[in-house]
């Protein structure tokens, strides 16, 4: 079984938290992509960087 990690992050910030705060981590089994709700993306995260709590910045495309 392959897994891979994601941490799940908001997009834009609300009045408790700011963009890019770090409200979960998901682990899904082979090719699996996270579903996310509205307001939410989800990055790889292998290396586990990113724990809950912590911030993560989007690199800009």
């Amino acid at each position: 079984m392959n897994t891979e990690v994601y941490a799940v992050y908001l997009t834009a910030a609300t009045s408790a938290y700011p963009a890019g705060y770090i409200i979960n981590n998901i682990v899904c089994e082979n090719t699996m992509t996270p579903t996310v709700s509205s307001g939410q993306a989800a990055v790889a995260d292998p290396d586990r960087k990113y724990p809950i709590g912590s911030t993560y910045t989007a690199s800009a495309s």
